[in-house]
């Protein structure tokens, strides 16, 4: 009985054995179907040995680095080896024709080849969605249009289903409902190239003398020979160029004409402000301030008084006789916000006013007859574009941009108002007319008109838009070209009423329908 135990162990021991192989073996073949192998370029020896003979290269020596045209790496005495053994020569890893002389040293001590496949995937997808992006703006800018003229013809059919319906008192339908018929149309009357360069925002202001038949534009030469910035003068009645004069270094910022139109104001970026003889363009007294100028205006209290806004906040008083010194420089403490308008109010029996519109607020300013003055903060809502006064109608006009608290464009309409108790200027509001949800540039974007009329930009419209002061409605559009307005005025002649606003080349003109 033990002769056969013995023999029998060596039996079982020898099957346990077998047994613990299959179960190595299937485990391995599990760990592989389940697995996957790394690929080539997962090696960690990948990029730094020899695809020849699987040694590490160099960056020195006969084994040093180097590529060949098709650029696969070798080490160079083995790259060698290789295309002297070779009849046909080429490249051992992708066949491609080679020879000695394609043979590159590769100056890097170290390679690594990072894997961007998933990255330009990702670029090629943002390409692809910035496009289709475009793509729906476009669309969604056509549908807006589209939108904006089935709306109006809306309105007009409804309006005539009113006076149908109303047809016993056409005579009060006219008093209350704004017919269609009676909107104020405008057409092109003239288009004057300005500059014929691309984006030239260097032409940002113009000023019209009417009684001088005179068009004065902020502008380069045509023929750019010597540099430098002037005034361009057109004539009113023909709109033929008449001269161009060179005036400053650099862009002007704003201009005006006095009242009479003989002399023009300049004020320009390099920091001068001259006046010029508008018949000889002769200048007449010049300037250097310590800040650059913004904006400029003739005091309506003396013929030889202006003022002039600076880009650290300060409104300088001079009268051009006694240039440079100033009669009076206005600051607001703690603002250095540039001034972007500056209008002076005189009415009789009444202080001196300056009005004083910076980025982010508007203060007048009144003069009392010993000298002194005082300052009164508006409540009007900024940033602000521009600001503009009718001494006819006593009524300020005050544009706005968007803002985190006003998600649109404003054009404000109001009037002055002097307060005793306390004693103080305030601005009472009568219209807030809404522009666009964009106002893109700093610029000039609305004025008063005739017949109690605002025109004004509206940048999502793409248009110009003019506003009755009466009722506070729209009256009427006209179309800008590529949606940029710089500077806009209303201009009445004996030849008609037209709306003159001035773009990145051109300076258009657009006739009152009937005028």
């Amino acid at each position: 009985m033990e002769e056969k135990m013995d023999t029998e162990a060596p039996d079982e021991h020898r099957k346990d054995l077998e047994n613990a192989d299959d179960n190595l073996v299937a485990q391995s073949q599990n760990s592989q179907g389940t697995s996957k192998s790394p690929a080539p370029f997962e090696d960690d020896d990948d990029g730094s040995i020899c695809p020849v003979c699987l040694e590490a290269w160099t960056n020195c020596g006969d084994h040093r680095i180097c590529a060949l045209k098709c650029g696969h790496l070798f080490g160079h005495k083995c790259i060698l080896r290789w295309l002297e053994s070779q009849s046909q020569k080429s490249c051992p890893t992708c066949k491609k024709p080679g020879k000695k002389s394609d043979i590159r040293f590769i100056y890097a001590k170290k390679l690594i080849a990072v894997d961007n496949m998933e990255l330009e995937n990702m670029r090629e997808q943002l390409e692809s969605a910035v496009m289709q992006k475009n793509t729906a703006l476009q669309n969604i800018t056509k549908y807006i249009s589209k939108e904006y003229v089935l709306q109006a013809e809306i309105e007009q059919l409804k309006k005539k289903v009113q006076e149908f319906t109303l047809g016993s008192r056409p005579t009060d339908l006219r008093m209350t409902l704004q017919s269609p018929l009676n909107r104020i149309r405008l057409y092109m009357e003239k288009s004057v190239e300005v500059c014929n360069k691309s984006n030239c925002r260097d032409c940002r202001v113009f000023d019209i003398c009417v009684p001088q038949d005179l068009i004065v534009i902020a502008a380069k030469p045509s023929i750019d020979l010597f540099g430098g910035f002037g005034i361009k003068k057109l004539s009113l009645a023909s709109y033929r160029p008449i001269k161009f004069a060179p005036l400053h270094k650099s862009p002007i910022r704003d201009l005006k004409m006095n009242p009479d139109g003989t002399k023009i104001m300049t004020v320009s970026s390099d920091k001068t402000v001259k006046v010029t003889d508008s018949h000889t363009t002769q200048t007449i007294c010049s300037m250097t301030l310590e800040s650059a100028p913004w904006a400029c205006s003739w005091s309506p209290r003396a013929d030889t008084e202006l003022s002039v806004g600076t880009q650290n906040g300060t409104v300088n008083i001079f009268d051009i006789r006694y240039f440079p010194q100033p009669l009076d420089s206005l600051n607001i403490p703690g603002d250095f916000s540039p001034v972007v308008s500056v209008v002076g109010v005189q009415e009789a029996s009444k202080p001196f006013i300056l009005l004083t519109a910076k980025l982010s607020s508007v203060w007048a300013f009144e003069f009392y007859p010993d000298g002194t003055n005082s300052r009164h903060l508006l409540p009007l809502e900024g940033p602000f574009l521009s600001l503009k006064y009718n001494s006819g109608i006593k009524q300020i006009l005050v544009s706005s941009r968007p803002s985190t608290q006003v998600g649109f464009a404003r054009h404000t309409v109001g009037y002055l108002e002097k307060i005793d108790d306390p004693d103080r200027i305030t601005c009472n509001i009568v219209h807030t007319f809404k522009g666009g949800n964009t106002a893109k540039l700093l610029a000039n974007t609305s004025c008063f008109m005739s017949n109690n009329m605002v025109a004004g930009h509206h940048e999502t419209r793409r248009s110009i838009l003019l506003y009755s002061l009466n009722t506070g409605e729209e009256v009427g559009s006209c179309p800008t070209h590529d949606n940029v307005v710089l500077d806009i005025k209303g201009v009445d002649t004996v030849h008609g009423k037209f709306l003159a606003y001035l773009n990145e080349k051109r300076m258009e003109f657009f006739r009152f329908n009937g005028a």
